[in-house]
C-alpha cells in the first residue's frame, strides 16, 4: 500500500448479539448492537477531492472520500478447497458496505457510512489493500 497511514480507523457491524428480550407481547426478540469489525487500525483517509471538468461532457466529477487499510488489517487468507484437493486460498474481507455497516476516523468528527469496498491486489492471492469509499452521515440518522 502506497502513501502514509494517516488515521486510526474502526469498522463498525450492526449485528445480533445471540442474546434475547421480550418484546412485550410473549415473546422475544434478538438483542442488536454495534461491534467492531475493524479496530482502530492504521489507515489512511482521502477526503474528497477538488474534482475537475470533464471537457468531453462539460461537467465536473468529484472523487468520494476513500479509507485505505492495509489487506492484514481488513480480512484473512482462507483456505477455500475440499477436502483433500490442493490448497486453494481466497483473500476474505471482514468489510462490507449497507445501512449495517459504519466507519469511524480518529482525528474527523462525524461518522460514515461504508458505500463500496473494493480489494486491490499486487498479484495473484497477495491481497495489497483495501479501499473503502465512505459518505458522512448525519447524526440524526445514526
Amino acid at each position: 500500500m502506497r502513501g502514509t497511514l494517516t488515521h486510526l480507523i474502526t469498522v463498525e457491524h450492526y449485528q445480533e448479539t445471540g442474546e434475547t428480550v421480550d418484546d412485550g407481547a410473549g415473546g422475544t426478540i434478538p438483542v442488536e448492537e454495534w461491534v467492531a469489525v475493524v479496530d482502530g487500525v492504521p489507515g489512511r483517509y482521502e477526503p474528497a477531492g477538488q474534482g475537475y471538468v470533464r471537457e468531453d461532457q462539460g461537467g465536473r466529477v468529484y472523487s468520494t472520500p476513500r479509507v485505505f487499510l492495509p489487506a492484514r488489517s481488513a480480512g484473512d487468507m482462507v483456505d477455500t478447497s475440499d477436502e483433500g484437493e490442493p490448497a486453494d486460498h481466497e483473500y476474505d474481507v471482514a468489510v462490507d458496505e449497507g445501512d449495517d455497516w459504519r466507519l469511524t476516523i480518529d482525528g474527523i468528527d462525524g461518522t460514515f457510512a461504508v458505500t463500496d469496498v473494493d480489494v486491490h491486489y499486487e498479484g495473484p492471492e497477495r491481497p495489497s489493500h483495501v479501499v473503502i469509499e465512505v459518505e458522512k452521515i448525519d447524526p440524526e440518522d445514526s
